[in-house]
């Protein structure tokens, strides 16, 4: 038997990248995974893929976990799906950046939104549904302690994300 058989993952950013290989890995170790992402197409075949890769059956939440509203809806197709969250993998994110001094306000609330608001309210909003010793994992970057030259917000946003995992855990 593997050693996440029958638990229930949810995976935001999960039809790509380093989403996509977590559900790709947790399947193989026999969890249940929903990916959430907001293209319905790279859902769908984010879903093929793992559905080739293993017999398990992959729930696809198309939805923007930047908002609360779609946060919400989210979790409640989780939850009337699987009743319960076992591992929670906040992971979308974005780090394409305009030049610093060609940033503005519009372009800084999608990145705050993006990367902070949706790790934060992800967890609160999941909290009820989660499983007793639940795992929670936040995506980071090295970018949290050394920055990256010319990116100042996607730098401060996972110094963000790496103290509310911090902050959050106590």
């Amino acid at each position: 038997m593997s050693r996440l058989t029958n638990k229930i993952a949810l995976i935001t950013g999960g039809s790509s990248g380093i989403g996509l290989a977590t559900a790709r890995l947790l399947m193989s170790e026999g969890a249940k995974v929903a990916i959430v992402g907001r293209d319905r197409d790279r859902l769908d075949d984010a879903a093929a893929t793992l559905a080739t890769a293993s017999d398990a059956d992959v729930l696809t939440i198309s939805e923007d976990a930047s908002t609360v509203d779609g946060i919400e809806a989210i979790i409640e197709k989780v939850q009337l799906r699987h009743g319960r969250i076992d591992i929670l993998f906040a992971n979308a994110g974005m780090s394409d950046c305009p030049e610093v001094m060609d940033t503005d306000e519009a372009f800084f609330n999608k990145i705050i939104d993006t990367n902070v608001k949706s790790v934060f309210f992800l967890f609160i909003k999941a909290f009820p549904w989660m499983a007793e010793q639940a795992s929670v994992i936040f995506t980071g970057s090295v970018a949290h302690g050394k920055g990256r030259p010319g990116d100042p917000l996607y730098s401060a946003t996972k110094a963000a994300v790496r103290s509310l995992g911090r902050t959050l855990a106590k």
